[in-house]
Protein backbone atom coordinates (compact mmCIF):
# COMPACT_ATOMS: atom_id res chain seq x y z
CA UNK A 1 0.00 0.00 0.00
CA UNK A 2 2.49 2.59 0.82
CA UNK A 3 4.65 1.09 -1.70
CA UNK A 4 2.19 2.30 -4.51
CA UNK A 5 1.87 5.61 -3.01
CA UNK A 6 5.98 6.41 -3.23
CA UNK A 7 5.64 5.26 -6.90
CA UNK A 8 2.99 7.52 -7.53
CA UNK A 9 5.02 10.26 -6.17
CA UNK A 10 7.71 9.87 -8.01
CA UNK A 11 5.96 9.55 -11.24
CA UNK A 12 4.54 13.21 -11.09
CA UNK A 13 8.19 14.41 -9.86
CA UNK A 14 8.96 16.98 -12.12
CA UNK A 15 12.29 15.48 -14.05
CA UNK A 16 12.34 17.91 -17.50
CA UNK A 17 11.67 21.60 -17.79
CA UNK A 18 11.99 22.73 -21.17
CA UNK A 19 12.94 26.40 -20.50
CA UNK A 20 11.32 29.58 -22.07
CA UNK A 21 13.91 30.54 -24.69
CA UNK A 22 14.09 26.51 -25.50
CA UNK A 23 12.92 24.95 -28.59
CA UNK A 24 13.43 21.06 -29.09
CA UNK A 25 12.25 18.71 -32.24
CA UNK A 26 12.24 15.03 -32.06
CA UNK A 27 11.19 11.82 -29.20
CA UNK A 28 10.75 12.83 -25.35
CA UNK A 29 9.98 9.85 -23.42
CA UNK A 30 10.41 9.92 -19.27
CA UNK A 31 9.84 7.78 -16.79
CA UNK A 32 8.20 11.44 -14.68
CA UNK A 33 6.93 13.99 -15.37
CA UNK A 34 7.67 17.12 -18.06
CA UNK A 35 7.47 20.90 -17.81
CA UNK A 36 7.35 22.55 -21.18
CA UNK A 37 7.81 26.54 -21.08
CA UNK A 38 9.51 26.53 -24.63
CA UNK A 39 8.78 25.23 -27.87
CA UNK A 40 8.56 21.35 -28.78
CA UNK A 41 7.93 19.38 -32.02
CA UNK A 42 7.81 15.71 -32.13
CA UNK A 43 6.40 12.93 -29.55
CA UNK A 44 6.15 13.08 -26.36
CA UNK A 45 5.77 9.47 -24.28
CA UNK A 46 5.43 10.20 -20.67
CA UNK A 47 4.68 8.21 -17.70
CA UNK A 48 4.18 10.94 -15.26
CA UNK A 49 2.07 14.21 -16.10
CA UNK A 50 3.00 16.97 -18.59
CA UNK A 51 2.56 20.61 -18.14
CA UNK A 52 2.23 22.88 -20.97
CA UNK A 53 2.84 26.21 -19.83
CA UNK A 54 0.93 29.49 -20.80
CA UNK A 55 4.05 30.58 -23.15
CA UNK A 56 4.45 27.04 -24.71
CA UNK A 57 3.64 26.35 -28.03
CA UNK A 58 4.03 22.24 -28.63
CA UNK A 59 3.67 20.74 -32.17
CA UNK A 60 3.36 16.69 -30.88
CA UNK A 61 1.66 14.26 -30.31
CA UNK A 62 0.99 13.53 -26.30
CA UNK A 63 1.09 10.19 -24.37
CA UNK A 64 1.07 10.42 -20.59
CA UNK A 65 -1.07 9.98 -17.36
CA UNK A 66 -2.31 13.24 -17.11
CA UNK A 67 -2.15 16.66 -18.89
CA UNK A 68 -2.13 20.43 -18.20
CA UNK A 69 -2.59 22.52 -20.82
CA UNK A 70 -1.89 26.41 -20.57
CA UNK A 71 -0.35 27.27 -23.59
CA UNK A 72 -0.59 26.19 -27.23
CA UNK A 73 -0.70 22.02 -28.62
CA UNK A 74 -1.53 20.79 -32.10
CA UNK A 75 -1.72 17.33 -31.81
CA UNK A 76 -3.31 14.69 -30.29
CA UNK A 77 -3.33 13.83 -26.46
CA UNK A 78 -3.94 10.75 -25.33
CA UNK A 79 -4.45 10.58 -21.35
CA UNK A 80 -4.93 7.59 -18.33
CA UNK A 81 -6.53 9.94 -16.62
CA UNK A 82 -6.75 13.49 -16.64
CA UNK A 83 -6.85 16.10 -18.95
CA UNK A 84 -6.83 20.10 -18.34
CA UNK A 85 -7.46 22.83 -20.88
CA UNK A 86 -6.57 26.30 -18.67
CA UNK A 87 -8.33 29.16 -20.26
CA UNK A 88 -5.01 30.33 -21.62
CA UNK A 89 -4.99 26.93 -23.10
CA UNK A 90 -5.36 26.17 -26.61
CA UNK A 91 -5.74 22.66 -27.94
CA UNK A 92 -6.37 21.16 -31.92
CA UNK A 93 -6.70 17.35 -31.87
CA UNK A 94 -7.86 14.56 -30.50
CA UNK A 95 -8.46 14.18 -26.88
CA UNK A 96 -8.51 10.65 -25.02
CA UNK A 97 -8.97 10.47 -21.64
CA UNK A 98 -10.98 9.61 -18.66
CA UNK A 99 -11.57 12.91 -17.41
CA UNK A 100 -11.60 16.22 -19.29
CA UNK A 101 -12.00 19.76 -17.98
CA UNK A 102 -11.75 22.68 -20.46
CA UNK A 103 -11.93 26.24 -18.55
CA UNK A 104 -14.04 29.69 -19.68
CA UNK A 105 -12.29 30.63 -22.27
CA UNK A 106 -10.04 28.02 -24.20
CA UNK A 107 -9.91 27.12 -27.26
CA UNK A 108 -10.39 23.27 -28.59
CA UNK A 109 -10.85 22.12 -31.96
CA UNK A 110 -11.43 18.36 -31.85
CA UNK A 111 -12.67 15.26 -30.94
CA UNK A 112 -12.62 13.82 -27.46
CA UNK A 113 -12.87 10.51 -26.58
CA UNK A 114 -13.80 9.27 -22.67
CA UNK A 115 -12.45 6.49 -21.70
CA UNK A 116 -12.37 4.87 -18.41
CA UNK A 117 -8.92 4.68 -15.87
CA UNK A 118 -8.21 1.41 -16.93
CA UNK A 119 -9.76 0.95 -20.54
CA UNK A 120 -6.24 1.59 -21.89
CA UNK A 121 -4.70 -1.00 -20.12
CA UNK A 122 -7.56 -3.41 -21.09
CA UNK A 123 -6.78 -2.73 -24.63
CA UNK A 124 -3.46 -3.50 -24.51
CA UNK A 125 -4.15 -6.80 -23.00
CA UNK A 126 -6.64 -7.83 -25.79
CA UNK A 127 -4.24 -6.58 -28.33
CA UNK A 128 -1.88 -8.87 -26.81
CA UNK A 129 -4.17 -11.45 -26.52
CA UNK A 130 -5.15 -11.27 -30.20
CA UNK A 131 -1.87 -11.11 -31.29
CA UNK A 132 -0.80 -14.16 -29.33
CA UNK A 133 -4.29 -16.13 -30.55
CA UNK A 134 -2.72 -15.53 -34.22
CA UNK A 135 0.38 -16.64 -33.43
CA UNK A 136 -0.88 -20.09 -32.03
CA UNK A 137 -3.38 -19.98 -35.05
CA UNK A 138 -0.21 -19.84 -37.40
CA UNK A 139 1.99 -22.35 -35.32
CA UNK A 140 -1.12 -24.63 -35.80
CA UNK A 141 -1.63 -24.34 -39.54
CA UNK A 142 2.23 -25.01 -40.05
CA UNK A 143 2.22 -27.84 -38.30
CA UNK A 144 -0.72 -29.29 -40.06
CA UNK A 145 1.13 -28.69 -43.39
CA UNK A 146 4.44 -30.27 -42.18
CA UNK A 147 1.68 -33.12 -41.00
CA UNK A 148 0.21 -33.65 -44.54
CA UNK A 149 3.81 -33.49 -46.13
CA UNK A 150 4.84 -36.44 -43.98
CA UNK A 151 1.66 -38.46 -44.93
CA UNK A 152 2.49 -37.99 -48.77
Amino acid sequence: MFKKKKEEREIMKTNTVIGKETELKGSLKDEGSIHIDGKFEGDIQIKGEVVIGENAIVHADIKARSAKIGGKVVGDVSCEEKVELFSSGSLEGKIKASDLTIAEGAFFNGECLMTPINMEKKEKEEEQEKESDYKDTEDDASKKEFTLEDEE
